[in-house]
């Protein structure tokens, strides 16, 4: 059995969702074929430990492979994912204006004028952190993977509002930590989180939990192999 806490929940249950069931992702790795994309979370406990950059990276790659792919910064008021893929001055329309239904999601999209497989959606710059509601984010989501085959969330660190609005919907997430231990401690800090406060955990044993893979950053071979991290 799983831990599940229903606070941050309680407002998802008592509509229907408009995402469908997880297991329309879990018959067939890697998208193809499936019902809907895959929703990957890249999401850490220490915040400046390269979670942005390798968000970009992980998307670009996953587009340079023939995946269309979209990548949603959930830093609201904090973004950067769009500077990071040399987007910045291409943002007319971000992520809140999309759940305010002050614009179309295609509006708001940023094709890569790189990798024609990979897009955008940027976080907003002037708007608070509560303006993310779990039906505005499940809408917004469900929306994009019927048109992506992964869905990438650039999730900020920690465990505050944007962090667990990209946690709970997540099909799989990538932990983001450096080799020394207040990282460490915060990543295994946020596999509980992720695994107990998930869609996924709400459903129970009916659905595969979360897949969590660990991803270590500015990692050295000669510190590591000094045992000086």
């Amino acid at each position: 059995s799983r831990i599940v806490n229903t606070r941050f929940l309680s407002s998802s249950s008592s509509h229907p969702f408009v995402l469908s069931h997880p297991k329309d992702v879990d018959t067939i790795i890697g998208g193809s074929g499936t019902k809907r994309g895959r929703i990957v979370c890249v999401t850490s406990g220490k915040g400046g430990v390269g979670k942005t950059t390798s968000a970009a990276s992980f998307a670009t790659g996953l587009a340079s492979r023939g995946h269309k792919t979209c990548v949603v910064d959930f830093d609201i008021g904090l973004r950067n994912l769009d500077i990071h893929l040399g987007m910045e001055r291409r943002v007319i329309f971000d992520f809140v204006n999309v759940l305010m239904e002050e614009c179309s999601l295609s509006q708001a999209l940023i094709k890569d004028k790189r990798e024609k497989h990979l897009s955008m959606l940027a976080a907003s710059q002037t708007r608070d952190k509560e303006s993310l509601t779990v039906e505005g984010v499940e809408k917004v989501l469900a929306n994009l993977s019927k048109t992506f085959d992964y869905v990438v969330l650039d999730s900020p660190a920690g465990i505050e509002s944007g962090a667990r609005h990209a946690m709970y919907f997540a099909d799989d997430a990538i932990i983001v930590t450096n080799p020394e231990l207040s990282s460490c401690r915060d990543a295994d800090k946020m596999v509980g989180f992720v695994s107990s406060r998930s869609r996924r955990a709400e459903i129970g044993d009916d659905v595969d939990p979360v897949s969590q893979t660990l991803l270590i950053t500015r990692y050295d071979a000669q510190r590591a192999v000094a045992e000086e991290c």
